[in-house]
């Protein structure tokens, strides 16, 4: 018997799958941090490692993978806690950040102006479908709010939710590589960078950089939801009188 069936047979009747949700995601997360530490390699992100092995154990072991969610439903619930938790460095940096209020606004405006004309420019020149256009435009804000605004742009809200946890994922695996080699050394514009970027998954990242990286990120991948919300329709609405063009 192949190792494959072995598992197959063990997570047959779909309920040891929901026992060892939980253990199991802990300590994949806790192995990957561990090799990422000391090895320094982007690859081995504590998200994508974790990810990539469950979805494969559930596709070997065709186990139910709405068992798997209900094992490791505590970890789901755990989350709310957890983004409000990215208020402390707000709070310890506040008077650095507001000081530079109007540098930070106008920096994750053009973020998001910047985010939806590359999808617009993108889609068009690759002829993609018009429908790609508002449902890649957000992929660089939470989940929650791009699915909003995907929706209410005329774009597919759960294909831009896996685009944002991808997005999310390559953010925090390349983002800081990327402004290491082109000598970004600002903590507050790295902070910026991975907030507006990578949304929660890169601000998770940030903060383990540094208090003042993890505070600005915070703080951009709150500004940018909310700048987001407001001027996606009428970015769309814009970029409509560009039509001509291509």
């Amino acid at each position: 018997m192949s190792f494959s069936q072995m598992l197959s047979d063990l997570f047959s009747n779909h309920t040891m799958i929901y026992y060892v949700a939980l253990p199991l995601t802990v300590v994949l997360y806790v192995a990957a941090r561990y090799l990422q530490e000391k090895s320094n390699l982007a690859l081995l992100n504590p998200l994508l490692i974790p990810m990539i092995a469950i979805i494969v154990l559930i596709i070997m072991t065709d186990a139910d993978a709405e068992d798997y969610q209900k094992g490791a439903s505590i970890i789901t619930w755990l989350l709310d806690p957890a983004i409000v938790a990215l208020a402390i460095p707000l709070y310890l940096k506040f008077r650095m950040i507001k000081a530079q209020a109007l540098p930070i606004l106008l920096c994750c405006t053009i973020s998001i102006i910047v985010s939806f004309l590359i999808s617009y420019i993108s889609c068009h020149l690759l002829s993609v479908n018009e429908q790609m256009i508002p449902t890649l435009g957000a992929r660089s804000i939470t989940t929650p709010l791009a699915m909003d605004v995907s929706s209410r742009t005329g774009g597919i809200a759960s294909v831009t939710a896996c685009i944002v946890v991808c997005v999310g994922i390559t953010g925090a695996m390349i983002g800081f590589p990327l402004m290491r080699l082109f000598h970004i050394r600002s903590a507050q514009a790295q902070g910026l960078a991975m907030g507006a970027a990578a949304h929660a998954v890169g601000t998770s990242a940030a903060n383990q950089e540094g208090q003042t990286q993890g505070a600005y990120s915070s703080l951009s991948l709150i500004v940018c939801g909310i700048l987001t919300s407001f001027l996606a329709t009428p970015l769309f609405i814009l970029f409509r009188y560009l039509d001509p063009l291509f």
